[in-house]
């Protein structure tokens, strides 16, 4: 059969042929940590990996604030991982977590279903921070 498609399709490759688009990153905006570095890609890619290394253990922080209810806790642990955050371009990371710090300062209390979401937020700005390690040249800011 002449021009039939193989069914199922080949998956698309991981990561972009050289030349080729790369796919948009959805939760992080490589270029304004690029831009923070002056656009050294050597210290784009070891600030990348102090985020790695360090968000872990900041949102664990968050966690364990929100679930001892420690309003002061909250406020600085989110504060603490929005401002980090906010360095790697991940503006729904930043908006969830300052949402959470001014919903704690004015009412004291935090939403049951707030730290499933937002550990897999969490999770997806960590995958892209890792495949920006990875395929972010800079030509792309």
């Amino acid at each position: 059969m002449r021009g039939a498609t193989a069914w199922p399709p080949d998956p698309p490759p991981l990561f972009p042929r050289h030349g080729a688009a790369m796919p948009a990153y959805r939760h992080i905006d490589p270029a304004v940590l690029f831009q923070a570095t002056g656009h050294d890609l050597e210290m784009f890619r070891a600030l990348s990996q102090t985020y790695l290394d360090t968000a872990p253990a900041m949102f664990a922080r968050v966690e364990q604030a929100v679930r001892g209810g420690a309003a002061p806790a909250i406020v600085q642990s989110c504060h603490t991982l929005r401002g980090t955050a906010a360095l790697l371009g991940a503006g729904t990371l930043v908006a969830r977590l300052a949402a959470l710090e001014q919903l704690v300062r004015h009412q004291g209390v935090a939403a049951s279903d707030w730290l499933d979401e937002t550990a897999a937020l969490v999770g997806e700005v960590e995958r892209e921070v890792r495949r920006s390690m990875l395929d972010y040249t800079g030509a792309q800011a």
